[in-house]
């Protein structure tokens, strides 16, 4: 997993998480630093060529026009990038996907109509030569979690600086995969123990599996101990090992999880 260095921000380590006003810090510190020119490491050497420059084709997706706005000004001066579009939501994402074909599709997390992971899953779906970079202010590591499992090759947050962006978008179009350095532990934690709770959710017995279903539809612990001609304190039994198998703390979370997994229908 390759990732750029990090940036000045960090102090002796420490996990910093963004700040409430990090969009607006970002368009003003992108607006104020878009004069400086970043262009490829130049090969050395007297009469040496230079290799031709391949532009890197952007799309981003952002429901604050400001800090659209602010981006493309800096990427567009950026060396040998191009923002061929932007979108407010994920499903003018998908259209701009379709008809530009970007290299790189920078997302927000948060957004109207269609979210970014959702978005992310489609894009990999229809468009899996385009490399999606999640670009927000949330260092939850669920959050990094579900952008990874969406097929985001990037996680980004908002409180890093425009160089640190602009050489995730230059990774990640080279093909390797980038996330946050401040992330980076925190997702390999969750990784694993989303590893342990998978390893669990295969232990899960047919009759849990049918009350789980039950659970879906609606049916309260007397129902379903009636349908099955079980006792209620047999239900109980079985939705305590439901959830310490799945990782869930309540009814509602079970059968999302069991949705997501799709062991049930």
């Amino acid at each position: 997993m390759a990732h750029p260095p990090e940036g000045r921000g960090r102090r002796g380590g420490r996990r910093a998480r963004a700040p409430r006003g990090a969009v607006r810090e970002l368009v003003l510190h992108l607006l104020d630093r878009a004069g400086r020119h970043i262009g490829w490491a130049r090969q050395s050497g007297r009469g040496r060529q230079r290799e031709p420059r391949v532009t890197i084709r952007v799309g981003i997706a952002d429901d604050h026009s400001l800090v659209r706005q602010g981006l493309r000004r800096y990427l567009d001066m950026a060396d040998g990038i191009e923002v061929v579009g932007e979108a407010s939501n994920g499903q003018e994402l998908l259209d701009l996907v379709e008809q530009q074909k970007p290299d790189i599709a920078l997302v927000d997390i948060r957004m109207p109509e269609m979210d970014g992971l959702e978005a992310a899953r489609l894009i990999r779906d229809r468009f899996p030569k385009v490399g999606v970079i999640m670009l927000t202010a949330y260092d939850d590591r669920q959050f990094v979690v579900e952008a990874v499992r969406s097929g985001a090759r990037g996680y980004v947050l908002k409180a890093r600086d425009a160089e640190h962006l602009i050489q995730t978008v230059r990774l990640v179009a080279g093909g390797n995969m980038v996330i946050d350095p401040q992330l980076v532990v925190a997702l390999a934690e969750e990784l694993s123990q989303a590893k342990e709770r998978d390893r669990k959710a295969e232990t899960l017995t047919a009759r849990e599996i049918e009350v789980l279903q039950l659970l879906a539809f609606g049916h309260t612990n007397r129902d379903i101990a009636e349908r099955l001609y079980i006792s209620p304190d047999t239900v109980k039994t079985h939705l305590e090992h439901i959830f310490e198998k799945l990782g869930a703390s309540d009814r509602t979370a079970a059968v999302a999880e069991a949705l997501r997994r799709r062991l049930i229908e």
